[in-house]
C-alpha cells in the first residue's frame, strides 16, 4: 500500500514539473500510522547500530559543492583547482586554506571549508561521505522524481521549491524527535519552517536567504534623498522611487521589485504579499489569488511598474532585471543577502534594510536561495544521513558561515552574539528577518505548474494593462479552483 502511494504521488509530480515546485498529487499527509511509526523506529535503530563503516550519498549543493565522488578524495583536487583558477576574485592562494574560527574567509574557499568540516565530523563516526551531482532546477526535479519511482534515491537529497511538495507526498523521512526539538529551540525558522508539514520537520537549510531592500546610495543622493535612510513604509518607498525616477530623466529609474511570471518573481514580490497579509495559497494549499490583501499588493506593484524602464519589471528574464541594478539603471530592489557582497565587489555603495511595511502590514518574508536537505523514506542509511544534517547546524559550520559574511548563520547562539552583531550588522538584520514570519512557496494540490502559470499571467496582466485587477485575479482564481478541486 505504501509503495503504491509513493509511486502514484511521484507519477503526479513527474507530470507537473514546473517553475516553482513539483506538484502534490494528493492531500494526504505522510503516513503516520502506528505500524509505519514502529517500522521507522525499528529501521532507525538498526541503522544506528550499523552507523559505523557506512557510506552515505548526498546530492551536491552548488554553493558548497566540491565535485562528485568520495569527499575525502575530492578535497585535495578541489584545492588545486581553486588555486589554479585565474578567473576567481579574490583568487585563492595557499594561505587561504588555513581557517581559524573568527577570522576572515576567502569566499571562493568557503565550500572547501564547509565540506571539510562536515567530512571530518562524519569520519569521526566512521561514516564515509560520497556526493553525486544531479544538477539543479528542473533537471534535478526530474532525476529526483525518477529516483522516487525506482526506489533508488540518495541518502540525502537537496532542493529548493520542490522540497515541500516531496514532504507533502510522504516521500521524506520526518526528523527524529531529538533533532526536531533542538531545531525548533535553537535554529531560525527560515532554515526549517518551510519544510514543516503536519507538525513535523522534513528538511533543513544551513544558510537560507530571505529578502531585504537594497538601494544604490549614489542614485538616491542624486535625487536629493538621504542615502543612509531606508524607507519604512510602502508610501515612503513609492515616494522615493518617484523622486529617483524624476531625477534620472530616463537615464536611471527608481526600481522596486522584480515581478516576472516565474519563480524568480514569486520569490521576490511574494514577500510583499506576505507583509500585506496575503499570499499564494490558503492553509489547505488551495489557491488564494484574489484576496483583498493580494489585490492591494498588486495595485501597489502596478504603481511600482511606472518607476522602471518600460517592460523591465515584468520581464520574463530575471537576470535582465538584476543587471539593471548592477549597471546603475535602477536605484532600489528587493533581493536575497548575496546582493550585499555582490554590490560591494562591483564597487556599488549600497544600503540594506528590512522591506518596508504596508499601512496595516506586519513583517514577513519568503525564503530565497534556501537549499533544503532531506532524508528520503527510501534512504538506505537514514541515521547516518541525519548525522550529516546535524553537522550542518553544528557550531563549527555555522561559525564558518558567519565568518564568510555572505549569508547569516541560523544557529541562534552565534547569530545573536554581541560579536556577530558588531562585526556583521547588515547580516544580523538579515538574520532577524529569518527569525520572524517566514514562508516558502506553496505546492498546489493538483497541476502545480499550471496553477502557478495562471497566477503569474494574471499578475502580469494586472500590472501591465488597464484591466480591472479584481476581475483579472478573480478569473484566475476560478480557473485555479477548477483545476485543484
Amino acid at each position: 500500500m505504501q509503495a503504491r502511494k509513493i509511486t502514484n504521488a511521484a507519477l503526479v509530480i513527474m507530470m507537473s514539473i514546473g517553475l516553482a515546485a513539483c506538484s502534490s498529487g494528493n492531500n494526504g499527509a505522510a503516513d503516520t500510522s502506528n505500524e509505519t511509526a514502529k517500522a521507522t523506529e525499528k529501521a532507525a535503530a538498526t541503522d544506528a547500530a550499523n552507523t559505523g563503516n557506512v557510506t552515505i550519498t548526498v546530492l551536491n549543493e552548488g554553493a558548497v559543492g566540491v565535485g562528485a565522488g568520495i569527499v575525502s578524495d575530492l578535497l585535495g583536487v578541489k584545492k588545486k583547482a581553486l588555486i589554479a583558477d585565474e578567473t576567481l576574485s579574490p583568487r585563492p592562494v595557499e594561505a587561504d586554506f588555513t581557517y581559524t574560527p573568527g577570522g576572515k574567509v576567502n569566499t571562493n574557499v568557503f565550500g572547501y571549508f564547509y565540506q571539510t568540516i562536515i567530512n571530518d565530523k562524519l569520519k569521526s563516526k566512521n561514516i564515509t561521505l560520497q556526493t553525486e551531482d544531479w544538477g539543479w532546477g528542473d533537471p534535478l526535479i526530474q532525476k529526483q522524481t525518477a529516483g522516487f519511482l525506482a526506489k533508488n534515491i540518495p541518502d540525502i537529497i537537496v532542493g529548493e521549491t520542490q522540497m515541500p511538495g516531496f514532504a507533502q507526498q510522504g516521500l521524506l523521512e520526518p526528523f527524529p524527535a531529538d533533532m526536531d526539538q533542538y531545531i525548533r529551540e535553537n535554529i531560525a525558522p527560515a532554515a526549517w519552517k518551510p519544510m514543516e508539514y503536519d507538525g513535523k520537520i522534513y528538511g533543513f537549510a544551513s544558510q537560507p536567504g530571505v529578502n531585504s531592500l537594497f538601494w544604490n546610495k549614489k542614485l538616491v543622493k542624486e535625487a536629493g534623498l538621504d542615502p543612509n535612510k531606508a524607507p519604512a513604509t510602502w508610501d515612503e518607498l513609492a515616494a522615493n522611487l518617484k523622486k529617483v525616477t524624476e531625477a534620472g530623466k530616463g537615464k536611471f529609474y527608481g526600481g522596486g521589485v522584480y515581478g516576472g511570471p516565474n519563480a524568480g518573481g514569486y520569490l521576490r514580490y511574494g514577500t510583499l504579499l506576505v507583509i500585506n497579509g496575503g499570499g499564494f495559497a490558503d492553509a489547505q494549499g488551495k489557491p488564494a489569488f484574489n484576496s483583498e490583501a493580494n489585490l492591494e499588493t498588486i495595485a501597489f506593484m502596478k504603481e511600482l511598474n511606472s518607476y522602471h524602464p518600460a517592460g523591465l519589471m515584468m520581464n520574463t528574464n530575471e537576470g535582465t532585471y538584476f543587471d539593471a541594478f548592477k549597471k546603475g539603471q535602477i536605484a532600489y530592489l528587493i533581493d536575497g543577502p548575496w546582493r550585499a557582497v555582490e554590490s560591494s565587489t562591483l564597487g556599488i555603495e549600497y544600503g540594506m534594510a528590512p522591506i518596508p511595511l504596508s499601512s496595516d502590514g506586519k513583517a514577513g518574508n519568503i525564503t530565497i536561495g534556501a537549499a533544503f536537505h532531506s532524508v528520503p523514506k527510501e534512504a538506505k542509511n537514514k541515521e547516518a544521513a541525519f548525522e550529516y544534517i546535524r553537522a550542518m547546524y553544528s557550531e563549527e559550520v555555522q561559525t564558518l558561515i558567519a565568518d564568510t559574511g555572505v549569508r547569516s548563520p541560523v544557529l541562534k547562539t552565534i547569530a545573536e552574539s554581541d560579536d556577530y552583531k558588531a562585526n556583521h550588522p547588515e547580516m544580523y538584520l538579515h538574520y532577524l528577518a529569518m527569525a520572524g514570519n517566514v514562508q516558502g512557496l506553496p505546492t498546489f494540490t493538483k497541476e502545480n505548474s499550471k496553477v502557478w502559470q495562471l497566477f503569474g499571467d494574471a499578475v502580469t496582466k494586472s500590472v501591465m494593462t488597464n484591466g480591472d485587477i479584481k476581475s483579472i485575479m478573480g478569473d484566475a482564481q476560478k480557473k485555479a479552483e477548477a483545476i485543484t478541486n
